[in-house]
């Protein structure tokens, strides 16, 4: 599932909105924040915070290439009404894209972001409250 321009959060008024109103989410590599939006048009938007702390500009284009790849795979799986900001903290830069992806799930189901699947509805429904290793 492609994100074009008018899902993604390019706004710093709403990058804030999210960040003092929603929810936050920790991980070791991402910070996941959660914002309900029922006015929202479009069904999610999505924001990718990389801060000069992760390295130089290849290594932050790097990440987040690797981050959208992964909401890529995993977006058509996502709840609409949503605004959705993930931050990569500084061990991001050395992590895999299935570390990424892993750990972005683990979060996503922790929000309750995640729409109910096939897949889902395993007996073990409720996630760990640890992150994923």
């Amino acid at each position: 599932m492609r994100f074009p321009r008018d899902r993604r959060i390019t706004s710093r008024r709403l990058f804030q909105r999210v960040r003092n109103q929603g929810e936050s989410y920790g991980g070791h590599f991402l910070v996941l924040g959660v914002l309900k939006d029922e006015r929202l048009a479009d069904p999610v938007k999505i924001g990718y915070i990389t801060t000069r702390r992760l390295g130089n500009a290849v290594t932050r284009n790097r990440v987040r290439r690797r981050l959208r790849g992964v909401l890529q795979r995993t977006g058509e799986r996502l709840k609409p009404g949503y605004c959705l900001v993930l931050v990569a903290r500084n061990r991001a830069a050395e992590a895999s894209s299935e570390a990424l992806e892993k750990e972005w799930k683990w979060l996503a189901h922790r929000a309750g972001i995640f729409s109910k699947s096939e897949k889902s509805s395993s007996a073990n429904s409720k996630p760990a409250s640890t992150p994923p290793a």
